[in-house]
C-alpha cells in the first residue's frame, strides 16, 4: 500500500463495511451498489464519497450517510473539522447538515484513516434543478433570491464555504442545502491556507492557498447569481454553454472576460441587471480573489445605477489573460437551523417579477 490509499484500495475496503469501518453505525451500514454489484463511489478532486444505509433497529432509526474519503493527506484534517463543527453548532447556520470527522474512521491493510461522516441530503443536485426547471422563469428566479439571501446568512455567520459549485448544493423541496465542508473557513481557521482551491468553473481564475479567509466565496457566489439570471431570459444558453459540470461558465471563459462566446451571448440579453452583472464579474476578474464585493453591495449598487442599454461589458485593463503563478446589516441568521428536510427560515418569497431586485434592496 501506498503511503496514503488511493481509490482501488478504499474501493476493496468498502466491500467489508464490517471490518472496515470503526464506526457502529458504518459497520451495519450496506452500501449502494453500481450495476456490476460494487460499492458505488462518486469520485471528486479530493475525496469519494460512497453512500451507505444504515438498517434500524429497534431503539434505533434508519439513516442514510456519506462517507467521505480522502484521496490525499491533509495534516490539519482533525483541528479544520473540529473548527468548522464547533462554529456551525455555534452560529446556528441554517443551509448545514450533520457531519461527524473520525480520525481513525476507515481501517486498510492493519492501518486507520481519517473520514467524514456526514447526512446524505436526498435531493437534486443543483444542476440537475436547473434543468428540471428551465421553462420555468418564476422558479428561477425564486431560486436567485434564495441564493441571495444563503449568500448574506454565510457571512452572517461568519463561514466561508470554499466550493460553491453545483455539485455540493441540493435543492430540496425548493430549499437550498450546503454539503461537502472540506475547505470552509470559519474564524478559527485564520492564518491557515486553503485545504483545496474549489470547481474551476466557478472560482476566481487567480485564486491560491493564500486566499483564505470570509471574502472566499464572493467571486462563485456572483458567477451563480448571474447564471440563475441569464437562464431566467435565456434558457437556450443552457444547450449552448452546459458541459455536464458547470451551469454556464467554464474556466475559459474568466480567462478571456468580456472576449469568449458566453459574454457576447450575455451581452445580447436586453436586461440591465443582467448587463450590470456581466460588467461586475468582469471586474471582479481584474481583482484580487479577496477583494471582491459580496453579492447584496453588488446587487445594491446596480438597483441604483441606470445602466445605458446596448452598452458592451468593458473589460478592466488589468484582466488577466492567463492567471498568474457593506451593505446595510440584514436581518440575522435564523434562531434555530433547520434540519436538511426543512425549509430555511430565511429562504426569499418568489419575487413577482424574474428582474425585480428583492424588496430590502429597495427600501
Amino acid at each position: 500500500m501506498s503511503a496514503w490509499p488511493d481509490l482501488t484500495e478504499y474501493h476493496e475496503a468498502m466491500q467489508h463495511p464490517g471490518r472496515a469501518f470503526s464506526d457502529s453505525a458504518l459497520k451495519v451500514s450496506v452500501l449502494e451498489l453500481d450495476r456490476f454489484g460494487m460499492p458505488k463511489p462518486a469520485t471528486g478532486g479530493n475525496a469519494v464519497v460512497y453512500k451507505g444505509k444504515q438498517g434500524g433497529g429497534l431503539f434505533s432509526r434508519k439513516r442514510t450517510w456519506a462517507i467521505r474519503c480522502f484521496l490525499r493527506p491533509i495534516s490539519d484534517h482533525a483541528e479544520r473539522y473540529e473548527a468548522i463543527s464547533k462554529h456551525l453548532k455555534k452560529s446556528r447556520f441554517p443551509y448545514g447538515v450533520t457531519f461527524d470527522f473520525l480520525k481513525q474512521g476507515i481501517q486498510i491493510q492493519n492501518s486507520w484513516f481519517p473520514l467524514v461522516k456526514m447526512q446524505w441530503v436526498e435531493g437534486d443536485l443543483l444542476h440537475d434543478y436547473v434543468e428540471k426547471n428551465l421553462d420555468r422563469s418564476d422558479t428561477l428566479a425564486s431560486l436567485r433570491e434564495q441564493w441571495m439571501v444563503l449568500v448574506r446568512t454565510l457571512e452572517d455567520c461568519k463561514v466561508a464555504h470554499g466550493d460553491l459549485q453545483h455539485g455540493n448544493i441540493v435543492v430540496r423541496g425548493g430549499n437550498l442545502i450546503l454539503i461537502d465542508y472540506d475547505g470552509m473557513w470559519v474564524p478559527k481557521l485564520k492564518g491557515r491556507k486553503a485545504a483545496e482551491g474549489g470547481h474551476r468553473a466557478y472560482q476566481h481564475p487567480r485564486r491560491g492557498e493564500a486566499d483564505f479567509g470570509l471574502e472566499l466565496d464572493r467571486f462563485s457566489a456572483l458567477v451563480i447569481y448571474l447564471s440563475f439570471a441569464a437562464l431566467e431570459k435565456n434558457p437556450k444558453l443552457w444547450e449552448d454553454y452546459h458541459t455536464g459540470d458547470n451551469l454556464i461558465f467554464v474556466r475559459e471563459d474568466f480567462l478571456e472576460p468580456g472576449r469568449s462566446a458566453l459574454w457576447k451571448s450575455l451581452q445580447k440579453i436586453a436586461s440591465p441587471l443582467i448587463e450590470g452583472l456581466t460588467n461586475e464579474v468582469i471586474a471582479a476578474i481584474g481583482k484580487s480573489p479577496m477583494e471582491v464585493p459580496d453579492l447584496a453591495t453588488t446587487l445594491r449598487s446596480l438597483a441604483t445605477v441606470k445602466t445605458p442599454p446596448n452598452r458592451s461589458p468593458t473589460v478592466p485593463p488589468s484582466a488577466p489573460a492567463k492567471p498568474p503563478s457593506a451593505p446595510a446589516k440584514p436581518p440575522s441568521a435564523p434562531a434555530k437551523p433547520p434540519s436538511a428536510a426543512a425549509k430555511p427560515s430565511s429562504a426569499a418569497a418568489k419575487p413577482s417579477s424574474g428582474q425585480a431586485l428583492p424588496s430590502w434592496m429597495r427600501k
